[in-house]
């Protein structure tokens, strides 16, 4: 090997290095994330996602789990900010485990095309290959508390009950102004449009048709907050096109940007999509009933900083929050949550104390289910806001 040879070599390592404590991001094949690692400026993939012990008994100290890896960095190679999880069967599941590589999504130095970006999940056509779409409930693994579990992969423990008994750093005025922001860090993440037990090949889930994305499930919980009082601005900003790279980096100046503009914003939910399951096995559609009517299951993300890597020392007052909002989820629409995940990540939460990810179904549920979760979430929001005026 020639010197320049060796030193490319070496470059290319400790560039890799470099970046492993962003790269376990999303369950994946060890290749996959190799390839990811080696060519991510932003992040990878997490490939050591093992299966969290079922039943696992209820504790109030929530240290770290046998979850496996979470998310540590803002995600810019799949299509959520979330790993990939996927119930064991079409009964409510006591645990959750990584999902193969997402094919569809885009690679880490992909670009989009630009302009806009079609939708394609219409109906079947006649011969058209399909997956077979697994519908499930995913319900508790990790840790349970209450009527509520929570699956962490921080080192630092958290006494549950004593940081859902402590206020939320958040005072909600209804003066008119904003106090919410709504906005989408990946904005043109898409669900199907009608239910068919199949998912498309053809099935491109991305588009800039607002009618399709997680952008619809953010005008409802818009509507039924503002309905409700409760000032809130959606931002439909796109930050993942044509660039899906750096997809966070322009998010977060999205939201200083509304910040800025709206200082009396005290809530800023960034809302996603999950992709679970793969194109062999089927893709996973999470689904609760209310009211005798379908809706996508919610996955609420909260960080951590063990050991401040993340310059997130506030994280656990986003966490009180995340807490309240699982726990009334829970109360009201039981069956509406999939665990908590609680994992060493920032994905913007620092910017306030009342910032949060919430990923709403997954590419397998329609948008009918998703938007109308989005009623349903806003109705939580509403609810637990309500107890923090004044």
């Amino acid at each position: 090997m020639t010197g320049m040879a060796c030193l490319s070599t070496v470059i290319a390592v400790l560039s890799f290095t470099l970046k492993l404590p962003q790269a376990f991001l999303d369950g994946q094949n060890s290749l996959s994330v190799l390839a990811a690692g080696l060519t991510a400026p932003d992040g990878a993939r997490n490939l050591f996602a093992q299966r969290a012990p079922e039943n696992t008994e209820a504790q109030s100290q929530l240290g770290q789990e046998t979850a496996g890896s979470q998310p540590s960095q803002p995600k810019e190679s799949s299509s959520s900010a979330s790993p990939s999880s996927q119930a064991s069967s079409s009964q409510a599941s006591s645990s959750e485990s990584a999902s193969s590589s997402q094919p569809e999504e885009p690679s880490e130095n992909s670009e989009n095309p630009g302009g806009e970006v079609p939708y394609t999940g219409g109906p079947l056509e006649e011969g058209e290959a399909a997956y077979p779409i697994n519908e499930v409930q995913i319900g508790p693994s990790g840790t349970q508390y209450e009527n509520f579990s929570i699956k962490s992969t921080c080192q630092t423990q958290i006494d549950i009950g004593a940081e859902l008994a402590k206020r939320p750093d958040v005072n909600i005025q209804k003066n008119g102004e904003p106090e919410v922001l709504i906005m989408h860090t990946h904005t043109c993440e898409a669900y199907l449009d009608i239910d068919t037990g199949q998912y498309p090949e053809s099935f491109y889930p991305r588009t800039t048709d607002e009618r399709y994305s997680v952008v619809a499930v953010g005008d409802a919980i818009t509507q039924t907050l503002n309905d409700a009082g409760i000032g809130t601005l959606h931002d439909k900003t796109i930050h993942d096109n044509p660039s899906y790279n750096g997809s966070y980096y322009r998010s977060e100046q999205t939201v200083k940007d509304d910040l800025a503009e709206y200082p009396g914003i005290q809530v800023v939910l960034d809302i996603h999509r999950d992709a679970l399951g793969n194109n062999e096995t089927g893709k996973t559609k999470p689904t609760f009933v209310v009211d005798g009517k379908k809706a996508a299951q919610i996955m609420i993300i909260a960080g951590c900083d063990d050991d401040g890597t993340w310059e997130f020392p506030d994280w656990e007052y986003n966490l009180r929050l995340a807490l309240q909002i699982q726990q009334t989820a829970e109360t009201m629409y039981p069956g509406m949550t999939r665990p908590m995940n609680f994992c060493p990540s920032q994905y913007n939460m620092h910017l306030t104390h009342g910032s949060l990810l919430i990923e709403v179904g997954t590419d397998a549920n329609t948008i009918e289910e998703a938007t109308y979760t989005g009623e349903l979430l806003g109705n939580v929001l509403a609810s637990v806001l309500n107890q923090l005026q004044g």
